[in-house]
């Protein structure tokens, strides 16, 4: 009996481990959308009001699809540009589920735009919001609640503030941004045994360039590099063709795996997204089944232009002669 009561508190030991070493893999490694680009609001506040008009975006990915409980992504945000396209404001959702991890992200976005010259301008970017973590242990199959090591249900709330930076261009743009200023530790004890993860300050830089080729076609290429302390650099480049309302692309994730992407726009008020991503590693394929990623944007309203602010003519005073 004693035995065996040894060999179960060693078996919550080894799941408690997975379970933290799974979600710290996840949040290094995987938890970049494919599609960000179009979605980057999410890493970057200043990406509000960037668009020309009222977007609201919704993105689903689902990574190994091949595994049970993989990795799932969820997000929803809205962004309002103002009137005289200077202070724009939004707000995103964002729900990532692993095993039985769920974190939940509630942010309020706001810009404000500079205008640079004809063909360029400057998004100064701040977001504010509330984080959820929640592990679900009694999700666990073949383990109880209560006994050596008691595996409660857990949840925290922590609040968090980021800022970042969107130059854009006709031709490229370029960001800059940290989604969030503060580090918050996820714990809890078990009987003096710790098990911590923490919610570390991540810097992210994007950048795009548009090269006309011929009338109607672009050479499209875009980059995200993502650094982590103590981690190392985290590198998604892509490449591809643009043809009037559709985009291919083809993406690599350094050390990780390729990417096929596709954006069509439907009328100027609805895109389509879809974006596979398959590991760089043959002989894992097929054990994960890759990821998918659906995007969908919906303008809401007419596409918004800068206001010219407007000027009086004074008319010239006559000249009276003597």
């Amino acid at each position: 009996m004693k035995k065996y009561s040894c060999n179960k508190t060693l078996f919550k030991l080894f799941s408690l481990f997975l379970f933290f070493s799974l979600t710290k893999l996840c949040a290094q490694r995987d938890s970049d959308f494919a599609l960000y680009k179009y979605h980057m609001n999410i890493i970057n506040p200043a990406f509000i009001g960037t668009q020309g008009g009222v977007f609201l975006n919704t993105s689903i990915r689902r990574q190994w699809t091949s595994l049970n409980d993989g990795p799932q992504i969820r997000a929803v945000s809205l962004g309002i540009p103002s009137i005289k396209n200077k202070l724009n404001f939004g707000f995103f959702v964002l729900d990532e589920k692993t095993f039985i991890e769920q974190s939940t992200r509630f942010y309020n976005n706001f810009s404000y735009s500079l205008k640079i010259n004809e063909d360029a301008d400057l998004y100064l970017g701040l977001n504010v919001g509330v984080d959820n973590f929640g592990a679900n242990f009694s999700a666990l199959k073949n383990m109880e609640t209560n006994g050596d090591i008691k595996l409660e249900n857990y949840s925290r709330f922590s609040t968090n503030v980021g800022v970042g930076f969107y130059f854009k261009h006709k031709n490229y743009f370029i960001a800059l941004s940290v989604p969030k200023l503060f580090q918050t530790k996820i714990f809890k004890d078990y009987e003096g045994i710790s098990f911590s993860n923490r919610d570390r300050i991540y810097l992210y830089t994007v950048g795009g360039l548009k090269f006309p080729i011929e009338k109607d076609w672009f050479l499209t290429t875009s980059t995200l590099l993502r650094y982590v302390k103590n981690n190392p650099w985290n590198v998604i480049n892509n490449i591809g063709v643009l043809y009037k309302n559709i985009e291919f692309n083809f993406g690599y994730q350094w050390k990780v795996g390729f990417s096929n992407s596709m954006m069509l726009e439907i009328d100027k008020f609805i895109s389509f997204g879809y974006s596979y991503q398959y590991p760089k590693n043959v002989a894992i394929a097929p054990v994960t089944g890759g990821s998918h990623e659906i995007l969908l944007k919906i303008r809401l309203g007419k596409p918004r232009t800068p206001v010219k602010e407007k000027t009086e003519n004074i008319p010239e005073k006559p000249i009276i002669k003597n």
